[in-house]
């Protein structure tokens, strides 16, 4: 397996996106999701990303994106698109060969069966994303639930996946010790209040995630 990354969604601030560099996070995500606490337009993002770009590989955390808004993602800096919605595996595929980002896409999950569903998407992303499967009444992300992470031994491809949901400093080193993934994804574990970044926790989350102790 490879090192142990750490990738934190939905960064508002430049001051909080440089305090997740100066603790070692491996890659920040910013959240284009008008529903979410932690949403960010593209005319905010873009300072931020201009200072950020070049030290660290920024997300764009997108829901069954357009065009437009791709483009946009694409100018303004982004590396990385992470597919949060129902996209097909044709959309991705027209993602990828269009748009030449590096592709996340994310997978609900509440068991084993779930996993079928990544074998088709397997040639077009660079990373899956294992989520909680959101209820009608949740948001596609971010809703601080985990799942059964049992259901991951059943997991067979090649793409390396970062583990999501309900995520915090208590449970991160269960997570790891599991062996199923080196990657993990953490938002409102991080937080003191929906969208609201804690830097003592995101300093503590990181330390937990690179330290063996």
């Amino acid at each position: 397996m490879s090192e142990k990354q750490v990738k934190i969604c939905g960064v508002h601030s430049i001051d909080i996106a440089e305090h997740a560099i100066k603790a070692n996070v491996d890659y920040l995500g910013f959240i284009f999701y008008s529903k979410s606490p932690r949403n960010i337009s593209l005319k905010d993002v873009s300072p931020i990303i201009e200072k950020i770009k070049d030290s660290i590989p920024a997300v764009a955390v997108t829901v069954d994106p357009n065009n437009e808004i791709i483009e946009k993602i694409k100018q303004i800096g982004f590396s990385i698109i992470q597919l949060h919605g129902l996209e097909t595996v044709d959309r991705v595929k027209e993602i990828k060969n269009n748009y030449g980002l590096k592709i996340i896409k994310s997978i609900g999950i509440s068991d084993d069966r779930d996993l079928d569903k990544t074998k088709p998407y397997e040639d077009f992303v660079d990373y899956f994303l294992f989520d909680s499967k959101p209820s009608k009444s949740d948001l596609p992300g971010g809703n601080a639930k985990s799942f059964e992470w049992k259901a991951l031994e059943e997991y067979s491809l090649e793409k390396d996946f970062f583990l999501s949901g309900g995520l915090n400093v208590e449970n991160v080193k269960t997570a790891i010790k599991s062996n199923y993934t080196n990657f993990f994804d953490v938002s409102s574990g991080v937080e003191s209040s929906p969208g609201v970044k804690d830097k003592q926790k995101i300093t503590d989350f990181i330390k937990k995630v690179k330290t063996d102790d």
